[in-house]
């Protein structure tokens, strides 16, 4: 009752996130150009032109996580639940076989 709408949520948002991979690859390469031609212009050395790019790239990809509301993080929630219930359960189910064997 409990994980099923959680895993139905989580398969929501993972087709989510699957649907923006080619939106954020056609924005890393317009970025990748972008900042080509700014650290030209500049003189920036590859290490600093890769340090912008993946400093914008990041922000570009949290603005789309924002906007879909999808999370990579949201998509974890059905194992950190699943985990101490599974806990709870298993020692649940061994204290009854404890109590059952004892009398």
């Amino acid at each position: 009752a409990v994980t099923l709408p959680l895993a139905a949520h989580q398969s929501r948002l993972l087709a989510k996130l699957e649907n923006l991979q080619p939106e954020i690859k056609t924005l890393a390469e317009r970025l990748r150009y972008e900042v080509s031609v700014r650290g030209k212009q500049l003189g920036w050395s590859e290490k600093v032109a890769r340090f912008h790019f993946k400093k914008n790239l990041r922000r570009i990809v949290t603005e789309l996580y924002i906007r879909d509301n999808c999370h990579p993080f949201k998509a974890t929630v059905l194992v950190w639940v699943q985990i101490p219930m599974w806990v709870c359960v298993s020692l649940a189910l061994r204290n009854c076989s404890v109590g059952a064997t004892g009398s």
